[in-house]
């Protein structure tokens, strides 16, 4: 990402002045010298320090390329972090089972509902042999039939979907496979580099962005999306997006009140080709509130107006104008501030269709749900089905059960808004965009990597989780072994810590 024409300099200077990427910190110069030396180590007080929480929270620092210059072969003065993308055994045979998942699921999915269609469309006695066994469970109703044959049909149409879509990143990934130029370190360092967006002190975004390999964006897709999609896909997973505990978090991703909003904003500014930002946006308000006003304001004032987000500073610009108060210059325009009730009118139907999503999903997630327990009870009290088919279909049951709540993808978001959605915990389509850019780049530096074999590549993005992406972009800090280690001492002459934990380690310590 090329920020100025003085980027390149900058994103070196990032890169030197890192603790994770350019040379060795202090603090590990320090414990460097130490090693050297033999000297002794400074051992923690006999009181807890006030301030822990304080110097806890003080160490997290993000790395300003994301980890991606510390994926190198040859770490020559810089942390490597290949060592935290490896797998275990453990998190191997995770990735192989996962695998396994991803072309089992599917398959059994079209298998079992294109069987189950072609029994009840196409048989002679198909409907009447799907009414008797409905008949067993009470509920030998039309509507039911109906809905058994309606929820296989979507089953199917889900699985070709999903199949589909899959199929075609990897026919983008093959399409870009021969416009791949030669992997060097200067090119991964020259490219990584433009990931790293620090500049201070702009007008405005001048930010160009830098394109990443459409290959490795596609591989990013199909590695970290597509696969894992495929091992618990179900109808079931309508149900996740209807989850009471997400509901908020939902709405905010399909909400665009803000985006309107900074649209109206601008068209008021005539700003429109600036590009400003949201803390600019509401700069530029705060100024025409405070010369509509003719007022001293004190500082807290102004600066509660300048931290208004758009939605909030067109209100406070709309009620002004309200009132009479507005006094604007001649180069903003006034009469745009009528179009604050379309914008009202549209967050209302936005609500609405939220409000509609939301109970579609659950009515057919519920259908599904409903479709399968049927669907297994039935099967598993048919005297006549062969102990392999009832061993499947619950396998293929529980498995889908068990994936409703993507939980892996439910962590990996979680530290994805964190990384990227900034304080309002949304991620914005421009920095998803970004996202995107930093995971296809990670996937390159993955598979450049000569220290690690094919598989072990294969099973890093297979099991690419929420811990792998927390220890690339978070740097840690000896400040806060130190306070581990105070917080150890502390507990331990207080009687707070574990006394089960301190059995075992008196048991295999001594």
């Amino acid at each position: 990402m090329t920020l100025s024409p003085d980027a390149d300099v900058e994103a070196t200077w990032q890169r030197n002045h890192s603790s994770g990427s350019g040379g060795l910190s202090a603090e590990r110069q320090l414990r460097v010298r130490r090693v050297l030396t033999n000297s002794n180590l400074d051992h923690v007080g006999d009181k807890i320090n006030e301030k822990a929480l304080y110097q806890l929270l003080k160490h997290v620092k993000i790395d300003p390329d994301g980890g991606i210059l510390n994926l190198v072969d040859n770490p020559m003065g810089q942390k490597s972090k290949v060592p935290a993308l490896t797998k275990n055994s453990l998190q191997t045979v995770e990735a192989v089972f996962a695998a396994f998942r991803t072309v089992s699921n599917p398959a059994a999915m079209i298998f079992t509902s294109s069987r189950m269609l072609h029994r009840q469309l196409y048989d002679a006695d198909g409907v009447e042999h799907l009414r008797r066994e409905l008949s067993r469970l009470r509920m030998g109703h039309r509507i039911v039939e109906f809905s058994f044959i309606g929820a296989n049909l979507m089953e199917l149409s889900l699985a070709v979907g999903c199949i589909l879509l899959t199929l075609y990143h990897v026919f983008k990934i093959f399409c870009h496979k021969e416009n791949v130029p030669p992997v060097t370190a200067i090119c991964q360092d020259a490219a990584s580099e433009k990931l790293v967006s620090d500049s201070p002190c702009q007008k405005g975004a001048n930010v160009q962005i830098g394109e990443v390999n459409p290959r490795y964006l596609s591989e990013a897709e199909f590695w970290l999306a597509d696969l894992p999609r495929l091992q618990n896909l179900s109808c079931l997973r309508l149900l996740a997006y209807a989850h009471p505990n997400l509901l908020e978090k939902r709405r905010k991703q399909f909400c665009n009140g803000n985006d309107m909003a900074r649209a109206i904003l601008e068209g008021f500014l005539s700003c429109k080709d600036q590009y400003l930002t949201d803390a600019q946006l509401a700069e530029e308000v705060a100024k025409v509130i405070v010369q509509s006003d003719g007022l001293e304001h004190t500082d807290d004032y102004v600066e509660e107006l300048c931290s208004l987000n758009p939605s909030q500073a067109l209100c406070k610009l709309q009620v002004y104008k309200n009132e009479g108060r507005l006094k604007s210059d001649e180069q903003h325009n006034p009469k745009i501030l009528d179009r604050v009730c379309r914008l009202n009118l549209f967050l209302f139907g936005e609500l609405i269709c939220f409000g509609m999503l939301v109970t579609i999903c659950f009515m057919l997630g519920t259908l599904e749900f409903f479709h399968k327990i049927c669907r297994c009870s039935l099967i598993l009290t048919d005297p006549t089905a062969p102990m392999m088919t009832c061993a499947l279909f619950f396998l293929l049951f529980l498995n889908q059960a068990l994936g409703i709540m993507h939980i892996g993808w439910l962590l990996r978001w979680r530290v994805e808004t964190f990384i990227f959605g900034g304080t309002d915990a949304v991620v914005s389509t421009e920095e998803k965009h970004i996202m995107q850019m930093y995971l296809g780049e990670l996937v390159e530096r993955i598979w450049g990597l000569k220290v690690l074999n094919g598989f072990q590549k294969l099973t890093i993005l297979l099991g690419l989780n929420d811990d792998d992406l927390q220890q690339l972009v978070v740097e840690e800090s000896d400040a806060k072994a130190a306070v581990i280690a105070s917080i150890r001492k502390y507990m331990d002459k207080r009687g707070l810590s574990s006394g089960f934990n301190a059995a075992l380690t008196y048991a295999v310590a001594g």
